[in-house]
């Protein structure tokens, strides 16, 4: 039986603290099932509010830039780059952190955690069952990522640094977190989700990020039809080795061509 923890700081956020464990004590089996992938023992939900995001994403891009620039001959140009990282996450997650959905982090030993902000779920209107349930599902299956590969593919490494658009692991991540939604959502709710959108863009500066985000949901969209038609083809066995076989990722230009990538699929 797996375990749950939700972290939870303040009396406003019990309530959905409560939701978040009634709701993943569904998701996990329904996410296991359709994955093919174990959920981490235990797994972690931490409500915070902004600040506290700040602190924990700039904690994690610290250790996730000590573990990407381990051995590396770096220039002082590049030093002076990497070393500014965390603060330059902290200052970011202050900015947009109230247009996050969720945010996964994995600790050292690469044990993940998602990190929700309740004001921001609300102001988003995530924060209604049906929505709710959809979230949490993506967060799980990114959190059985995390755990198939140890912390080594996902999350992404942050050096060099890549833009969204570009960056294959995050895309491939939440690629395959969608994918799962799309699968076990209706196994919980008995229904699918219908993805109220407009309601989401009255506010202005989560409508501002979207559109600027607009490539990379793009590409999004893409990595979701990869993950779709490669499961359909081979299979959750086959396509698991992704998470523990080095190099499996597709390339950049293999989430226009699934076929090719499905074909490095091992047997």
């Amino acid at each position: 039986m797996i375990n749950l923890y939700v972290q939870h700081e303040t009396a406003r956020s019990e309530e959905l603290a409560e939701q978040v464990q009634d709701i993943l004590t569904q998701a996990i089996p329904a996410v296991e099932k359709v994955t093919g992938l174990p959920a981490p023992d235990p797994v972690t939900v931490e409500l915070v509010d902004v600040e506290g995001l700040a602190t924990a994403w700039s904690a994690f891009i610290r250790r996730q830039v000590e573990r990407d620039t381990a051995g590396l001959d770096l220039t002082d140009w590049q030093r002076k780059r990497v070393s500014a990282l965390p603060q330059a996450a902290r200052w970011s997650a202050r900015k947009i952190g109230m247009t996050t959905e969720y945010t996964i982090i994995a600790n050292s030993t690469g044990r993940p955690s998602t990190l929700l902000i309740p004001e921001a779920l609300e102001q988003q209107g995530l924060n209604a069952p049906d929505r709710l349930c959809e979230l949490l599902v993506r967060a799980l299956a990114e959190q059985t990522q995390v755990a198939a590969c140890g912390g080594t593919i996902i999350p992404g490494p942050v050096w060099p640094t890549t833009r969204a658009t570009r960056d294959v692991n995050t895309l491939f991540s939440h690629g395959h977190a969608q994918w799962t939604s799309d699968q076990a959502t209706p196994l919980i709710l008995g229904h699918p989700v219908v993805r109220d959108d407009h309601r989401r863009q009255r506010n202005f500066v989560k409508a501002v990020v979207d559109l600027l985000d607009f490539g990379t949901a793009r590409q999004q969209a893409r990595a979701t039809s990869l993950v779709d038609q490669a499961i359909a083809a081979v299979g959750t066995d086959r396509f698991n080795h992704v998470w523990t076989v080095d190099g499996l990722l597709p390339a950049l230009d293999e989430l226009r061509q699934p076929v090719s990538w499905i074909r490095r699929l091992p047997a």
